[in-house]
């Protein structure tokens, strides 16, 4: 998304809350859950967090976890509407964790839009302890 203004971000929001609460796309960000397999306490890193939901429902399931968006007005929405999730501004590139420091990294919508995926993927090895796992997910 990169940078967007204020209006357009108000302006995408409906169209993003539409599909984020269609019965698939509902079932597939369950699916991507369970693919992870992480651990109560267990930190996973949601690229590409958008609005937020995702961060909020693996919270709700025990699991520590940070959302990363590019955008910083996405990261102001996330947290308006999710206070007590973790968000920071951040990019799929150049992660703000250690390496090793996650559990797991969920990206959904994400790694087929960025110009540079391989790239991506091998920021998401970085930041992945061994046997984490890297779940990458799209309903497009």
């Amino acid at each position: 998304m990169g940078r967007m203004s204020s209006e357009a971000i108000e302006a995408l929001t409906p169209q993003l809350d539409a599909v984020e609460e269609s019965s698939g796309a509902a079932a597939l960000r369950a699916r991507s859950y369970e693919l992870l397999r992480a651990a109560r306490g267990a930190l996973v890193v949601d690229v590409g967090c958008g609005a937020g939901r995702a961060v909020a429902e693996l919270a709700d399931q025990g699991v520590r976890v940070t959302g990363i968006d590019v955008s910083d007005q996405m990261i102001a929405l996330a947290r308006a509407r999710w206070p007590r999730g973790e968000f920071r501004v951040g990019d799929a590139y150049a992660l703000p964790l250690e390496n090793g420091e996650a559990a797991g990294y969920r990206a959904d919508k994400v790694i087929h839009a960025l110009a540079d995926p391989v790239r991506a993927l091998a920021e998401a090895r970085r930041v992945v302890a061994p046997g984490g796992r890297i779940v990458l997910c799209g309903q497009d």
